[in-house]
């Protein structure tokens, strides 16, 4: 648990490690994430707010130097809302949502994450997957300005680890 009573992220143990290839629905963008521990035993998030509700996102959230992107990067396109703090990014040419960019380390919080959206992973099994769920609809921190929100408790989706 963290100081402020929220569960932490698991640490990184090389020895429970797996790397999923991953792509958007037209193959332009293709990248690798690394999972520790791996999908099976990762807690999924789903969201209730509007823009995940619409995207249809399950996501995981790795350090951000555990994905690397290997193709499409100039095709990645972000939308932002509300606050503008949060990014979320889709390929402009099939339009897959593929990462939600909290941009923690922008705003002094740690760690420098990316929310993923296992739903791109090829042959992942969402029946098998460990899903919980996070109530972003009543939180409402998407509204907030990037101030207010990086203020507020650290309850985030990304805690629920």
């Amino acid at each position: 648990m963290s100081d402020e009573g929220f569960p932490t992220l698991p640490d990184y143990k090389s020895t429970d490690a797996q790397t999923y290839e991953v792509t958007c629905h037209c193959g332009t963008v293709k990248y690798s994430v690394t999972l520790t521990p791996p999908l099976p035993k990762q807690k999924v998030v789903s969201c209730n707010c509007s823009i995940c509700t619409r995207n249809a996102y399950l996501l995981v959230y790795p350090l951000r130097r555990q994905v690397t992107i290997k193709s499409g990067e100039d095709t990645v396109k972000s939308y932002s809302f509300g606050s503008r703090r949060f990014l979320h990014q889709f390929c402009a040419r099939c339009g897959s949502c593929i990462f939600f960019d909290p941009r923690t380390t922008e705003y002094g919080e740690e760690p420098d994450l990316l929310g993923v959206n296992v739903r791109m992973f090829k042959d992942v099994k969402i029946n098998k997957l460990q899903i919980v769920h996070w109530d972003g609809k009543s939180k409402g921190e998407m509204s907030e300005s990037p101030r207010e929100a990086a203020e507020q408790s650290t309850a985030r989706p990304w805690n629920l680890q």
